[in-house]
């Protein structure tokens, strides 16, 4: 798979706190996908724990942003 930034898609190689005004960007329009563990280039990277960065990624989003979004998150 090839992976491109796009007004849908954005790509991060790690979970960083600005992940949140990307969610909330795709919130306010009609969706989008993160992919982390995906450079800036669309080299994938993977992660070290990825059940832990979708935990973290949820706790982020529950904790920082109302109304509460994490029942739009899907993980793969």
């Amino acid at each position: 798979m090839v992976f491109k930034e796009s007004e849908t898609v954005e790509l991060k190689s790690v979970v960083v706190d600005d992940i949140k005004k990307e969610i909330i960007a795709f919130a306010n329009c009609e969706g989008g996908k993160l992919y982390i563990g995906v450079q800036d280039d669309g080299t994938v990277i993977g992660l070290d724990d990825p059940d832990g960065a979708a935990l973290q990624v949820s706790n982020m989003v529950r904790d920082a942003i109302k109304p509460d979004l994490t029942m739009f998150l899907h993980y793969e």
